[in-house]
């Protein structure tokens, strides 16, 4: 018997203008459900298509341990194309006001983003603060002085055929899929190969859908958020992996460094590392429940509210706090 279809639904947005594809699914893991559910809302990156192999792939990376809120972005899958300008902020905006019509009572939330849909989730974070509990960025540079991503609209040139496109996506994704490898893992090429070339296809008689793919890429090539990094305040977590030739991990180090957070750029796969190494989704999901930044709010003698941040201590049971 074939594994069943995720149910998607569609959320119609006229604030937006935009009616837009999402799904939601898990917790598979019975210590995760009840009390202990938390909503993870994943960001897609460019080109993403809830119906293809590949990106269904990140999604089943975290539904064991979280209820996992993934969407269609405007211009992709089975969300409303249009053939008209549109840029970053759009796409942000978009993903906040799903988010408020579909969890308003879970707000705030975690928040990962992955490729173009951690540039997303950066606007987004900047924009709509108050939606996000902590946030993950995985291989999604700043752009700006902080360095763009490889060019990839180039892929989707009328000079590219798509099996031109697909042997690119394979080799700038992970550099270790070099002409060695594909000689020494045959098979291994033949059904990453016979995948990606299955995926390009999904969608692609649908109206607009050349329009739409360009629309967003265009809206990526102007991803710009270096000057407003530092103002983002909620716990971020930066990730990578060294296989990676689209985000090279460099760029990450530069996103890190200027929102001062911490990170993790060591992961295997290159750059669909969330979904390829088993390690991934396990760190990620122990980063963002565990309890070292609980936060205390005192009132001082004049009234006004004072935010205490527990930053260490949780291994010995506390901190002394002298000044």
């Amino acid at each position: 018997m074939p594994p069943k279809l995720p149910e998607g639904k569609y959320c119609e947005l006229p604030q937006r203008g935009v009616k837009l594809y999402y799904e939601i699914q898990g917790p598979l893991r019975r210590e995760y459900q009840g009390a202990k559910e938390e909503v993870l809302f994943l960001l897609m990156g460019s080109v993403a298509d809830l119906r293809k192999t590949t990106d269904q792939q990140f999604v089943n990376a975290g539904v064991g341990v979280f209820k996992v809120f993934a969407f269609d972005h405007r211009n992709t899958g089975r969300s409303t194309i249009k053939d008209e300008p549109c840029t970053m902020e759009d796409y942000a905006d978009d993903a906040a006001a799903l988010l408020e019509a579909v969890f308003p009572d879970r707000l705030p939330i975690f928040v990962m983003g992955v490729s173009f849909g951690a540039m997303v989730a950066q606007h987004m974070a900047l924009r709509h603060p108050k939606l996000i509990k902590r946030l993950v960025l995985c291989c999604g540079p700043s752009g700006g002085p902080g360095g763009s991503a490889y060019p990839i609209q180039e892929w989707y040139e009328p000079s590219f055929s798509m099996e031109e496109r697909v042997l690119r996506r394979m080799a700038q994704a992970n550099s270790s899929r070099d002409a060695a490898w594909k000689e020494r893992c045959k098979s291994e090429f033949e059904m990453v190969h016979t995948l990606l070339m299955r995926d390009e296809k999904v969608g692609l008689d649908e109206p607009l859908r050349q329009q739409g793919i360009h629309r967003q890429l265009e809206a990526r090539r102007g991803h710009d958020t270096w000057a407003r990094l530092p103002e983002l305040k909620m716990d971020t977590l930066v990730c990578g992996s060294p296989q990676d030739d689209i985000t090279p991990v460099s760029l990450l180090e530069k996103l890190a460094d200027r929102i001062g957070c911490e990170r993790k750029l060591d992961f295997e796969g290159g750059h669909a590392f969330a979904a390829a190494d088993a390690k991934c989704l396990p760190f990620i999901n122990e980063w963002l429940r565990r309890p070292d930044r609980m936060e205390k709010s005192t009132e001082t003698s004049n009234g006004h509210s004072v935010i205490w941040k527990v930053v260490g201590g949780a291994d010995k049971g506390g901190i002394i706090v002298r000044s």
